[in-house]
């Protein structure tokens, strides 16, 4: 669930890259097309996961080996699931990465996924803390009410509907719970 800057930093500590052009390369349109990916980043494309590479590999290795590993979650069956409910790929991997954001322990992702997908239904924004965080240069920290006022396209608290794309990388549970949200009608 980190962030691609999260991602970067980890990657400059394990990989010893520079952070800076790892992130430039998850913005290069290029790497996008190449991968299908009709996305402004790869932020949320970079499956987590537990992953073994060799001294030497490069940033673009390591970049295509994890869009790899989050292309292979999504097969035909799951593809159907977000076409019957009404969600491109990117809106899932979106309100996963919120969701992502959101939970704690994998037997609640579900139930925080019906939440959104009910408020979504409804026409209620989001109202997602997740989203604050990603927006705020200082995060991880307690929001503010004057964060929620941000003005930026990342802010359910003033934009209805989803963001413009996912805020993290979510994991398989979380991409699950997007698509098989819970049967409720919590909005809370």
């Amino acid at each position: 669930g980190w962030n691609i800057k999260q991602i970067a930093g980890h990657l400059s500590y394990v990989m010893n890259f520079d952070s800076t052009n790892f992130i430039q390369l998850t913005n290069d349109k290029k790497i996008l097309q190449k991968h299908g990916i009709k996305a402004s980043s790869l932020e949320g494309y970079l499956y987590p996961d537990t992953y073994f590479f060799n001294e030497g590999d490069s940033p673009e290795f390591v970049l295509n080996h994890l869009i790899k590993s989050h292309k292979n979650i999504w097969n035909e069956s799951l593809i159907n699931r977000a076409e019957a409910i009404d969600l491109t790929q990117h809106e899932i991997v979106t309100l996963a990465s919120i969701i992502e954001g959101e939970a704690i322990y994998d037997i609640e992702r579900p139930r925080i996924s019906a939440v959104y997908h009910n408020r979504l239904n409804i026409g209620m924004r989001l109202q997602a803390d997740p989203t604050i965080q990603f927006i705020i240069p200082d995060s991880p920290r307690r929001l503010l009410n004057r964060d929620l006022k941000i003005k930026s396209p990342y802010n359910t608290y003033l934009n209805q509907g989803l963001p413009p794309g996912p805020i993290n990388s979510p994991g398989k549970n979380s991409i699950l719970a997007a698509l098989f949200p819970e049967e409720n009608d919590f909005l809370f």
